[in-house]
């Protein structure tokens, strides 16, 4: 496997490699914020609370991405890192079709439980693979495309709806978006490994101080965002008082700038910048935008607020996972997947909790809590994961 920061001249020029990781991450991540961008459409065409929407969006997708998580190394192992990605992308691309076509709620339960399954499939070869095919950069490349898809879903579903498109074909938008890496995937050489000491991971990982670190940086950096994925438009255009289109574009920009500065964090990873500060400095920003939109009543604010959440949200990424991989380097997949998992288990009940919450007007409160969240992620991290450092001996 290539060095953990950087990557040869041939694996820079690989185009192919470079669009595949891209696409992957953008397909697969568009089901974050599609739900988002339609709240209030299927609330009205279903006759189901906030809540239960918060259900559909985050619980049931991201409850459902857990299995994808935890199978996902034994997946790569037995079929190879490129096929569990294939397989990732047909079965986000069948769960956006189902949740278009769906004529009742127990449809749309199944089209999101099969896009969560597939993102967690998605998310823990990704990143693999990305570093396989061009070091940290390309990591960072994979993260930002995370950011991107989420923040095309919200802003774009956004428009879309104001525009009077009815959400189904949104939905058909998502699948077709799921696909589009297939050309660049179909014909390429594989990446198979071996899984170097089996099984004994998770009971090794349990003592290990430096990566349940990394696992509270990763609910800041990926948790957080998954959250407002759901809920941002919501809050933005309902409790702020900003047309639909304005908050969706508002979601856009907070993903977008952080797709834009999950590249820059991992050029500054690659040129030697402190960890701590990457990791752990950047966070704070990402708190301080969120305290921003908690007291937020004006478009100026909100514009500066996910800027700064934006970044905050993504400096971070690129450095967090090449920390997790070094955990354990036998085997690269065993330690994203944890922390994965715990990023992804924290939204299952917060989202629709913090769908309830808005419902009853306490979107302060909301906003301050996810703040708090990650500044003490950020706090937890300053001090770096030591280089190289395996997890406890047993």
């Amino acid at each position: 496997m290539q060095s953990l920061e950087r990557a040869n001249p041939d694996q820079r020029r690989d185009r192919a490699g470079a669009a595949a990781v891209f696409l992957v991450a953008l397909g697969t991540a568009w089901s974050v914020g599609n739900v988002g961008a339609v709240i209030g459409e299927l609330s009205s065409d279903f006759d189901i609370s906030l809540a239960t929407v918060g259900l559909l969006s985050g619980t049931i997708m991201l409850g459902c991405s857990v299995p994808g998580t935890l199978l996902a190394p034994a997946i790569a192992e037995r079929i190879g890192i490129v096929r569990t990605i294939i397989l990732a992308v047909v079965l986000c691309a069948a769960g956006g079709i189902a949740f278009a076509l769906s004529p009742d709620v127990a449809g749309l339960v199944v089209g999101r439980a099969v896009a969560g399954f597939a993102l967690g499939l998605a998310v823990v070869p990704g990143p693999v693979f990305a570093r396989a095919t061009g070091g940290v950069t390309r990591v960072a490349l994979f993260g930002a495309a995370i950011q991107l898809g989420a923040a095309c879903s919200l802003g774009i579903g956004a428009i879309l709806v104001d525009a009077g498109v009815d959400w189904r074909l949104t939905f058909g938008l998502s699948a077709l978006v799921a696909l589009t890496p297939l050309p660049f995937l179909i014909k390429r050489e594989d990446v198979h490994y071996e899984r170097g000491g089996g099984s004994g991971f998770l009971r090794l990982a349990v003592r290990s101080a430096a990566l349940w670190r990394l696992a509270a940086l990763f609910v800041s950096v990926f948790s957080v965002p998954l959250i407002l994925g759901s809920w941002l438009v919501h809050y933005l255009n309902v409790d702020m008082g900003l047309a639909a289109a304005t908050a969706g574009t508002l979601s856009f920009v907070l993903f977008g700038t952080s797709a834009a500065a999950r590249e820059a964090g991992g050029m500054l990873a690659q040129r030697g910048v402190s960890p701590g500060l990457l990791a752990g400095g950047a966070t704070f920003l990402a708190a301080a935008g969120l305290a921003l939109l908690a007291f937020g009543d004006s478009f100026a604010l909100a514009l500066v607020a996910v800027v700064a959440a934006g970044v905050g949200f993504a400096v971070p990424y690129g450095i967090a996972i090449v920390q997790a991989q070094r955990l354990y380097p036998s085997d690269p997949t065993e330690p994203i997947a944890l922390v994965t998992l715990v990023g992804t288990i924290v939204p299952v009940p917060l989202v629709p909790v913090m769908g309830a919450l808005l419902d009853d007007g306490y979107g302060t409160e909301v906003f301050l809590g996810l703040a708090a969240i990650v500044a003490v992620a950020g706090a937890l991290n300053l001090r770096p994961v030591a280089s190289g450092a395996p997890p406890p001996e047993r």
